[in-house]
């Protein structure tokens, strides 16, 4: 997440340096990934005057230019553009200037004979366009030796914080200007919402219906008229563009600002193209394709939360917008959404569609459902000011089931007892209120602190209260104290399933083989081509990792071919892990495994001896060995021959139940999966 300083004073004083922010934010336990001071980026580029300029002697396409640049002295600058002309204002790099496009330094050298002391810049070598036909002329009436910086008005420092999972407000100006607000004691002030409206009321162009109220718990709308759909004012535009973002027009600006402001996604439709002037939020159903903005069109799950007209879907909730409602040049009347999606449901239906937004990785960590309206409110008065339009009287709010705010007690002597710091009653009670959270009561020795709705997927235990106090008053302010001694008698904390998987690591680790650990989810063709009965993953983060191992053999694969394409062509490997397979029942059910594993070569080739490869009686004699060391009878074995994917099985059984199963893989299987050398392995089904 992209944080510009300048955007931040808007909202709170902070009177400290840009090192002293970044340690700050640091010691309140966010992450600062990156500091980009953009003076600094462009430094050593100034404006310039083009005071002569005369054909170069040696070359036809190159100029020799007298450019003031504010040095104290007239430079002599080589350019190669067509355009350049005296009594042109430009941007000059200095010597040691490191240009954005490229990033090569300038420095003084001669070219074709000429000194060049410097480079006139086109728009392409500051990454401000496309165009690298000519040099850059610029009006403007700033003096020469400028830092070209100014000129951009690209003075701000960018900060980039990493987000963990459960701070969703931070994702958000005002959400980081809160933190800063308790590092530096001052007040975070926001922007006024008061709208002037006249006119007929809202209800009268457009309803909302909620058919899914667990899916989206409210749904505000505001309706803006007669506005004029056209490119955003400069400081709209320079807001996006420092935290990259694109601008694209002054409506949809307003919704990305107002997100990047307050933390909460909102959408902007086309009021004209909303069939039967009402929206209806509900599950997809039967709904089986929707073409998003970006073009493309996208396969539904029934479960995938829509926002629709009476007609037709126009939007998938929480994530992007449809291309037959979006926001164009002829737009005159813009209805603004602005609701509160269910996390869980948001971040299932972004996982199957492979669709992540700015929209839905904010709504999969929870936004502050109590700015819901606020954020309506602030896009349409702004909506309203940048397109010349006029808000429509009344606002929509559709909240079927109130949330009420989460209440979590916290004991004194418990978050002493943790911190190893006394705390008194009001020193806790001033920490936790520099976060909006508010002291309610104290009963029964607990204080109850109510949770701002911007924390509620955060906050709601009473180790979390302890945390947020320890970390606002300072990590560094806990002392170091000594060790306790703790003794552990052996009788209580003996294990013997871990006892007897060391007895099996340590005879096959003496008997040369390697242990190795490999992921239980696989890849679903893989499963597939020996079984059909597997256990998929209903969201998996990809094709690769959607499926549960029934064997371990089946997450084995990669590492032999690893090997061979290294040139370790004699493998003896094993690993005990966990399996999952479907019981009588139908539930799933986990067992722990021990796979041994020999490819490739038993003996490589010398001068005395021919190679050789591993073959069924060494796999054999290792399982024999095993079952000894293990005191396992085997009463029966049956041999199998195959066509498919195995050459041969031989099956194990102790008193009719199956023990091992060692299995040699066909030279087409191996062949397929890219493997040139012999596989064979023997599975221990249930080994604890």
């Amino acid at each position: 997440m992209k944080i510009s300083l300048k955007w931040l004073r808007k909202y709170v004083d902070i009177d400290l340096k840009v090192d002293d922010i970044v340690k700050g934010l640091i010691s309140l336990g966010i992450e600062v990934e990156g500091v980009e001071d953009q003076q600094k980026k462009l430094d050593k580029f100034v404006i310039g005057k083009v005071i002569e300029r005369i054909k170069h002697p040696n070359a036809d396409k190159l100029s020799v230019c007298k450019v003031d640049a504010g040095t104290g002295e007239i430079l002599n600058i080589v350019c190669g553009a067509p355009n350049v002309d005296s009594g042109q204002t430009v941007c000059v790099a200095l010597v040691g200037a490191i240009v954005p496009n490229g990033e090569f330094e300038i420095k003084k050298t001669k070219l074709r004979g000429e000194v060049s002391e410097g480079m006139i810049c086109s728009v392409k070598e500051l990454n401000l366009g496309d165009d690298h036909a000519g040099i850059m002329v610029l009006q403007t009436d700033l003096p020469v030796g400028t830092p070209f910086a100014k000129y951009l008005k690209q003075d701000d420092v960018i900060l980039e914080i990493g987000i963990t999972p459960n701070r969703g407000d931070l994702l958000s100006h005002l959400g980081v200007a809160r933190e800063l607000g308790a590092l530096t004691g001052n007040k975070v002030s926001e922007p006024e919402v008061k709208v002037d409206s006249n006119g007929k009321d809202i209800n009268e162009y457009i309803s909302v219906e909620i058919e899914n109220p667990k899916g989206c718990l409210r749904y505000c709308g505001s309706l803006v008229k007669g506005v004029t759909v056209n490119e955003s004012p400069a400081w709209l535009k320079d807001y996006l563009t420092s935290v990259e973002l694109r601008p694209i027009n002054n409506i949809v600006d307003v919704t990305n600002y107002v997100m990047l402001e307050c933390g909460q996604p909102l959408h902007a439709f086309d009021h004209s193209k909303i069939g039967g002037k009402k929206i209806i939020v509900k599950n997809s159903g039967d709904v089986k394709k929707f073409t998003t903005l970006d073009g493309k069109e996208r396969n539904l799950r029934e479960d995938i939360l829509l926002i629709c007209d009476v007609e037709k879907p126009v939007a998938l909730a929480g994530i992007m917008g449809g291309a037959n409602s979006e926001i164009n040049d002829n737009t005159k009347d813009v209805f603004i959404e602005s609701a509160y999606f269910d996390p869980v449901l948001t971040r299932r239906s972004s996982k199957y569609l492979g669709l992540q937004t700015d929209s839905s990785y904010r709504f999969e960590r929870g936004i502050d459902i109590d700015r819901t309206a606020w954020a309506c409110k602030r896009a349409a008065k702004l909506i309203a000011e940048l397109g010349e339009g006029k808000v429509v009287p009344g606002f929509i709010d559709e909240y079927p089931v109130v949330l009420s705010c989460l209440r979590v007690d916290m004991r004194l002597s418990h978050l002493s007892r943790i911190a190893g710091k006394e705390y008194s009653k009001d020193s806790v009670i001033a920490l936790l209120e520099k976060i909006e959270i508010k002291f309610v009561n104290e009963a029964d020795g607990k204080l109850k602190f109510e949770i701002p709705q911007s924390r509620r997927e955060d906050l709601y235990r009473e180790i979390d209260l302890v945390e947020e106090v320890i970390r606002l008053d300072g990590y560094d302010k806990i002392k170091e104290t000594g060790y306790d001694a703790v003794y552990l008698d052996t009788k209580d904390f003996y294990n013997k399933e871990y006892d007897y998987i060391q007895k099996v690591q340590n005879y096959l680790i003496g008997r040369g083989f390697h242990s190795i650990v490999t992921n239980s989810l696989i890849e679903e063709k893989l499963a597939a081509s020996f079984r059909d009965d597997y256990v998929t993953i209903l969201n998996p983060s990809s094709d690769q990792m959607s499926v549960l191992r029934t064997n371990l053999y089946l997450s084995m694969f990669e590492v032999i071919k690893s090997n061979f394409e290294h040139m370790n062509n004699s493998l003896k490997l094993f690993e005990i892990g966990n399996v999952f397979n479907y019981g009588k029942n139908g539930e799933i059910v986990q067992n722990k495994s021990l796979l041994i594993t020999l490819a490739g070569y038993y003996d490589v080739e010398s001068h005395d001896t021919k190679p050789r490869y591993f073959d069924l009686l060494d796999i054999k004699a290792e399982l024999k060995g095993l079952l000894e060391k293990l005191n396992v009878e085997i009463n029966n074995i049956n041999y199998y021959n195959y066509s498919g994917n195995f050459k041969f099985q031989v099956i194990y059984e102790s008193k009719g139940v199956t023990t091992a199963v060692v299995s040699g893989f066909s030279d087409k299987f191996l062949k397929k999966n890219n493997i040139e050398l012999p596989v064979l392995v023997c599975e221990i089904p249930c080994i604890v």
